[in-house]
């Protein structure tokens, strides 16, 4: 079942996944389906002042993760393939035969798995700071345990305090300055509630994060990764484009694990150049 409300360009619904389960969605922008796949500390609104010229050709589709936003809030234990059945329960529901799907951080695993699950349903893959390794997950589970323990003992705060400067690179923190902290921080706590954040990490912790996944993905894929990520370095990424049967890299030299958010012109350009290189390929 579908709702569906039409305001300033901008269709906003929901749709029921499963009789338990409301995703809450929205589209704009018109050309090839692009859907926006959040990380856990993001909702689908996040992406508006990033994506806006991707908006001009292209029809973008962004929503709320289960136990996220506006969404039906996550009860009892988390289970990560709920994510993926999610997604193609919403395009099904919404008559999108195949898109692009653009992730960031541990959203990059929805698409990675999603793409394998579902290939006829996927023109192409945009990674963007992906958080996976080729070497292995354990540094990346005990990066989100200890998240999740800051996050239990200190709360939201506490969390944001210890994430800002691991999530953005040094020069962005730079320039940024006190007054771009407290205003992210301030956007940050916003949007989320200690119950909503701790659903997210906690089933982040269960994606799989075997590298050898990677070699199952078909589709063309772009990494957009950023110089200063404090995941994933620059030899990383070249060894994670090795496992990757189609992929081209795109390396933002001062960029940090969120590199879009930094630089959302290059970003956009490059996210655009991509999609025609793929649709030409596909004529």
């Amino acid at each position: 079942m579908t709702d569906t409300t039409v305001h300033d360009s901008i269709e906003t619904g929901t749709v029921r996944v499963n009789d338990d389960i409301e995703i809450a969605y929205e589209r704009r922008g018109d050309g090839p389906d692009i859907v926006l796949i959040n990380n856990f500390f993001m909702d689908r609104k996040s992406w508006r002042s990033y994506t806006a010229n991707l908006a001009g050709g292209a029809r973008l589709l962004s929503y709320d993760l289960r136990g996220q936003g506006e969404s039906t809030p996550q009860t009892g234990e988390p289970v990560w393939e709920d994510h993926v059945t999610d997604l193609k329960a919403l395009l099904d529901s919404l008559g999108i035969e195949k898109a692009f799907l653009l992730g960031t951080s541990f959203s990059t695993l929805i698409c990675r798995d999603f793409a394998v699950a579902y290939p006829d349903r996927v023109h192409g893959l945009i990674f963007a700071g992906p958080a996976m390794s080729p070497y292995g997950g354990q540094r990346l589970r005990r990066i989100t345990k200890s998240w999740l323990k800051t996050l239990d003992t200190g709360g939201l705060g506490v969390m944001y305090d210890q994430l800002y400067p691991l999530v953005s690179g040094d020069y962005a923190v730079e320039t940024a300055g006190p007054t771009g902290f407290i205003g992210r921080k301030q956007n940050f706590l916003g949007i989320h509630t200690q119950e909503s954040l701790r659903a997210g990490l906690a089933v982040s912790v269960k994606a799989p994060l075997e590298p050898e996944l990677l070699t199952k993905v078909t589709q063309p894929t772009l990494l957009f990764v950023g110089g200063d990520d404090f995941s994933l370095g620059s030899d990383g990424a070249e060894q994670l484009a090795r496992l990757l049967p189609d992929s081209e890299t795109v390396t933002v030299p001062r960029g940090g694990h969120l590199a879009f958010l930094e630089e959302p012109e290059w970003f956009q350009k490059e996210v655009v150049a991509f999609v025609s290189r793929v649709l030409g390929a596909d004529d």
